[in-house]
């Protein structure tokens, strides 16, 4: 794999009278928007840009593959917040797409909600009533450009890998559970889950890398996983490169690794972000950020962790 596309699919609308502005990855200038980007279980290489943050996505799907990856980006609250969900659909072919299909409509009327536990919530209970056919993996987060507050949650995903640029180190971004009873587990398994959060206050430079397991359980001929070590070292080894090369290098040790990429049999997903400062300042923003965020419990709630 070594074509990665440069057309780039940013969050924007011209004509959006909007406070902030941004130069896109293609090199125009344009007007933040509520917009979103919704795909699975089709092939996509191409730049993403979001308030505060810009990178890129791989996702390629595996014909005859046990389950089906899809991904929701979304820019909204008056271009405030951005919003990237990832999921990972157990089932096959026409089940997948009804149950992207129930997601979407879910995902896409939270849109404005400054709190992805609740959307997980509501999906958990839209797919539940599915059946256990309708099992999903999911990692969502919510990032507020005015407070570089990051909130990330899963529902029985993979944590996300994070770079932190002040400790110029790699870390899974776990999240611990300090109450008892159902907390994360994947979607349609259970009535009654509870989703947990973890908040990350942000630095220009940072950033998240999303995927799904069909990446760690890549199988070489020897029957071993590429697992988690390898992809650390893979993350190590292209920090000081872009989104888009971080994820063509993290497919390409993928593929290396299994020899030959036609032994590979489950969807691969990755989204590479990085915390960008691509917002143009203003009497106006700063009036916004402080009416909004200065009350932040109101923000962000801290019932149920």
């Amino acid at each position: 794999m070594s074509a990665f596309s440069d057309t780039a699919q940013p969050f924007a609308a011209p004509d959006a009278a909007l406070p902030a502005t941004s130069e896109a990855v293609d090199g125009s200038t344009h007007r933040f928007a509520c917009h979103e980007v919704w795909g699975g279980n089709r092939s996509i290489q191409s730049p993403v840009e979001l308030p505060g943050i810009r990178g890129y996505i791989y996702s390629q799907p595996v014909v005859g593959a046990r389950g089906g990856d899809v991904h929701y980006l979304s820019v909204c609250g008056s271009g405030l917040m951005s919003r990237v969900c990832l999921a990972d659909v157990v089932g096959h072919g026409e089940a997948v797409a009804e149950i992207s299909s129930l997601m979407h409509q879910k995902l896409r009327r939270s849109m404005n909600r400054t709190d992805q536990r609740s959307m997980l919530s509501d999906l958990n209970a839209t797919l539940y009533q599915q059946g256990i056919d309708a099992m999903t993996t999911a990692a969502a987060c919510t990032y507020l450009p005015p407070t570089r507050r990051l909130s990330v949650s899963y529902a029985g995903h993979e944590p996300a890998w994070y770079y932190s640029v002040a400790q110029q180190k790699w870390d899974r971004l776990n999240i611990e559970h300090p109450r008892k009873g159902l907390f994360d587990i994947a979607l349609a398994v259970e009535k009654g889950v509870r989703y947990s959060r973890r908040k990350v206050r942000v630095r220009t430079g940072d950033r998240i890398v999303f995927f799904t397991d069909g990446l760690l359980e890549t199988k070489n001929p020897q029957d071993e996983q590429f697992g988690s070590v390898r992809l650390k070292a893979a993350l190590e080894a292209s920090t000081k490169q872009s989104c888009k090369q971080l994820a063509a290098h993290v497919i390409e040790s993928v593929q290396s690794f299994a020899a030959n990429p036609e032994t590979i049999d489950d969807d691969m997903t990755i989204i590479a972000l990085e915390f960008v400062d691509n917002l143009q300042s203003s009497a106006f923003w700063h009036l916004i950020r402080h009416r909004l965020f200065s009350r932040e419990g109101i923000i962000y709630s801290e019932d149920a962790k």
